[in-house]
Order: structure tokens, then sequence, then C-alpha cells
């Protein structure tokens, strides 16, 4: 997606390097082109990638344009970022794992998901989860992901109503 770019051909030039990187180790593209014109204040890019895997997990990856980076650098950097996930095969990538915890640790009962890394995002809402809501959160290293478990405590009642 680009803002005031077309006559630059950027989100062509962001969408065909993905495209290529991500052809070149074997995941088919169809990638949209968005040439947006609603902000005249603000020239920008992006690109947003999304891949369902076999075990209809959805995995997203972006990179975002900046002055004097590459329309293909981003596009390629958005790829390479899609394929780790993909590689590792999480069941949400990192930036939905922070913004779950507060979601789980208001949920009842156990919880899991897997994570490729954890953010400083993702401990420090643990940490305030663990604080507010007197739950308990345990991370695991498994291989090349982390275990993220919020178990069921015995006050489940009591936090909750």
């Amino acid at each position: 997606m680009c803002t005031f770019l077309a006559n630059r051909e950027v989100a062509q030039r962001q969408a065909k390097a993905a495209q290529s990187f991500l052809a070149q180790i074997g995941y088919p593209t169809d990638i949209g082109i968005i040439n947006d014109q609603s902000n005249p204040i603000q020239k920008g890019s992006s690109i947003t990638l999304l891949a369902k895997t076999d075990t209809d997990v959805i995995i997203g990856a972006d990179a975002i344009g900046e002055i004097q980076k590459m329309a293909e650098d981003v596009g390629r950097e958005a790829a390479q970022t899609l394929s780790t996930e993909l590689t590792t095969q999480p069941t949400v990538d990192e930036f939905l794992a922070d913004m779950l915890i507060p979601y789980i640790a208001l949920s009842e009962g156990r919880s899991v998901f897997l994570t490729r890394c954890i953010t400083e995002h993702i401990e420090a809402n643990i940490w305030l989860m663990e604080k507010m809501l007197n739950v308990k959160f345990n991370l695991t290293k498994h291989n090349s992901l982390y275990r993220i478990e919020k178990t069921a405590t015995d006050n489940d009642d009591e936090v909750y109503g």
C-alpha cells in the first residue's frame, strides 16, 4: 500500500520483491496493490503479507517504507519475516502474542499459544496481568518456539465474578 507514491510504482515494486523472494522458497503469492489517495498530507508506504498454513493458522508479516529505503527492500523485509514465521510454525506471530495476553488473562480456565519470540511487550503484559488479575502465566521454550500458557487458578470464580 502506498499513499501518493503511485507515480514511482512503490507499491508494485514492494509487491514484486516480496513475490520474488517468496517464489524462490516455494511459496506462491497473490499480492494486491493499493495506491491510496485519501491523505494528501502524508506520503508513505507499507506492505502486509498474510499466509494461511496447512493447519488453518493465519500468520502475518509487514514492513514499513522510509525515506531512503528502497521499495524492493521493504518488500523483501516483509517476505523474509513471513518466511521465518512460516518456518517456525507458531500459532500466532509476535505482534499478536502481546495483544492476546490481556484477553487470555480475563478468560476462564487455561489458554495456550505458541510464538516465535518473547518481546518486551509480551513480558510487560504478562507481568501486568499477573499483578492486576492474580493469574499465572508459564513460558517455556519448545525447539524454536515459546509456549505461553495461562493456567487455570483455584480462584477463577473470584477473579472473574
